[in-house]
């Protein structure tokens, strides 16, 4: 698993630094914001200024991943296109990389931006959730000036290596082999999917005494996979409408699910 996204990762990193402008697609819980994040930490060891926006729903969000990326750039008191010329010069002086998770291209106001962009910074990467066919066919990067690099997926044997990582972390009963092999079926390569259960699978309403409810487990999984995303964009979008302030919040967010007052299962089959 690590020398999956140890590679894409790279490749990602060189390109970016080349000033290229990029779309990493794949399914949700496939890993892409790992390996945004997983990206920002190396940027920042090398002292490239860079940010992360965890949900990219407005024009606004990239402005404020670039205030991130720029600290040094009074940007308070002006207006917002004031602020986004100063930024972009900034940019033009030191050259510096944008990671904008679940993004959404909203308008033609982030598309011309994004476009200006092109030549001033090392390089944008845009993550976009994409499930189907029809919606792979709707992403069209080429608006905005990026190429598109598709996630790839984890191998059943990088999957039962994360799942068995994570389970055994969280102290759960052992799985059997049946179950085992069910979860990884059910996650379709993608490890995000495997980090999710998990993470419900804590909760007691999960097992019985016979041991986990896999098949509720893989149902209430596969939702808040697809629609905990969703609804970040969503909520991403709305705050936005609400003023400078309220969006700061939601794109400083790292991006990690928070815990929902998880418990250790009880009477469960070992």
């Amino acid at each position: 698993m690590q020398s999956r996204s140890a590679h894409l990762i790279t490749q990602l990193e060189q390109r970016l630094l080349r000033g290229e402008h990029l779309t990493l697609y794949g399914p949700r819980g496939s890993g892409k914001s790992s390996v945004l994040t997983q990206l920002l930490t190396r940027l920042q060891r090398d002292a490239v200024p860079c940010a992360y926006s965890s949900s990219t729903g407005c024009l606004d969000d990239i402005t404020q991943a670039l205030e991130r990326a720029y600290p040094g750039v009074d940007t308070w008191e002006v207006r917002r296109r004031t602020a986004r010329g100063r930024l972009c010069r900034a940019a033009e002086h030191q050259a510096g990389v944008l990671l904008l998770d679940h993004f959404g291209c909203n308008g033609t106001a982030m598309v011309a931006f994004l476009r200006r962009l092109h030549g001033k910074i090392a390089g944008v990467l845009t993550a976009i959730d994409v499930d189907t066919e029809v919606e792979r066919r709707r992403i069209r990067p080429w608006r905005y000036g990026a190429l598109s690099v598709r996630m790839p997926l984890a191998t059943a044997r990088q999957l039962h290596h994360v799942l068995d990582d994570r389970w055994g972390a969280s102290r759960l009963p052992a799985l059997a082999a049946a179950a085992r092999d069910a979860l990884v079926v059910a996650a379709r390569g993608r490890p995000g999917w495997i980090v999710k259960c998990t993470e419900l699978a804590r909760e007691q309403r999960y097992w019985c005494t016979y041991g986990p409810l896999i098949t509720v487990l893989c149902v209430d999984t596969e939702a808040a996979v697809r629609y905990r995303a969703l609804a970040m964009v969503r909520a991403g979008i709305s705050v936005c409408s609400e003023g400078r302030t309220a969006g700061q919040g939601a794109s400083i967010d790292a991006g990690g699910s928070a815990s929902s007052g998880l418990t250790k299962p009880k009477d469960a089959g070992v």
